[in-house]
């Protein structure tokens, strides 16, 4: 074969894309040699070579996640529909008791049920992982109707913070929450004596 059927090499190392102009920057087509501004022959050797890109790094998402900082979720908010319809079972049982059994019974009826309720709570609050599931519960025994109804609305999202019942308390708060869970309990005990001298 000869010289002239081989292929130059200088053709070969010419871009396949548009390129600068080595001596005065005009974008040429990839088949130029003389440049069509300057009228300057063009050599292969001289046409600046873009620089490689970097690799970019594609993270898992399991990694992304774990790498992105955590969005504070919403606190938990009182449910005014769920309040309102614990407010009126609680009267239809209230009603009903009343009208079909004697007051004392009735009253121990009531009773019983917020004590009942206040332990589920305390054990559904353990099994979601809650935050303070005692203060749930005793905040459900001493004030049933308001936080029994809020429970009910912060079980149905674990993730979102109730500050007021689930923050931090001094020491002064917590004696004074446990008086009061004495208090009420020592009640109950006296009622439910007198109901039951009453039958």
């Amino acid at each position: 074969m000869t010289d002239w059927a081989k292929p130059s090499s200088d053709a070969s190392e010419f871009p396949d894309e548009p390129f600068p102009c080595p001596h005065c920057g005009q974008m040429l087509a990839p088949s130029v040699r003389v440049c069509v501004a300057c009228k300057q022959p063009i050599e292969a050797h001289q046409i600046a070579r873009p620089a490689p890109a970097a690799p970019v790094s594609v993270l898992p998402p399991e990694a992304a996640q774990v790498l992105a900082p955590p969005v504070p979720l919403a606190p938990a908010r009182f449910s005014w529909p769920i309040f309102f319809r614990v407010l009126v079972i609680w009267f239809a049982v209230t009603i009903l008791s009343v009208q079909f059994l004697k007051y004392a019974i009735a009253q121990m009826v009531l009773e019983g049920l917020i004590l009942l309720s206040s332990i589920w709570v305390f054990y559904d609050a353990q099994k979601r992982a809650l935050p303070k599931p005692f203060r749930w519960a005793i905040g459900s025994l001493l004030l049933w109707i308001v936080v029994f109804p809020w429970y009910l609305s912060r079980r149905r999202t674990p993730l979102a913070p109730c500050p007021f019942i689930e923050a931090e308390a001094s020491r002064a708060a917590r004696a004074f929450l446990f008086l009061l869970a004495a208090v009420f309990l020592i009640a109950a005990l006296v009622a439910l004596l007198k109901g039951h001298r009453v039958l």
